[in-house]
C-alpha cells in the first residue's frame, strides 16, 4: 500500500507541477477553462504544488504523505482520474 500512495503522490507531484507552472501569469479561472478542470480541482493542484514542491526521493515523499495525510492524497488522485 505504501508503494501506492507513493505512485499516487508522484503522479499528483507531476500533475500540480505542470498546472502550476501553466497557471504563471494566468487566473485560476482561466487555466480551469483552458485545461478543461474544475476551478476547485486547479486550486487544489497549485495548493498541493506549493505546499509539497519538488519531492525527488522516496524517503521525502513518504515524510510528506505522514504529514499531509494518505488520505488527502487519495481523495486528490480520485479527483484527478475522474477528471481523465
Amino acid at each position: 500500500l505504501a508503494d501506492l500512495d507513493d505512485m499516487r503522490l508522484r503522479q499528483l507531484l507531476e500533475t500540480a507541477r505542470r498546472v502550476e507552472r501553466y497557471a504563471v501569469g494566468r487566473t485560476e479561472q482561466s487555466v480551469a477553462n483552458a485545461l478543461g478542470k474544475p476551478l476547485i480541482f486547479v486550486r487544489a493542484m497549485i495548493a498541493l504544488w506549493k505546499s509539497a514542491g519538488e519531492l525527488e526521493t522516496k524517503r521525502a515523499r513518504a515524510k510528506f504523505l505522514k504529514n499531509y495525510g494518505k488520505k488527502k492524497v487519495r481523495v486528490l488522485y480520485q479527483a484527478l482520474e475522474a477528471s481523465r
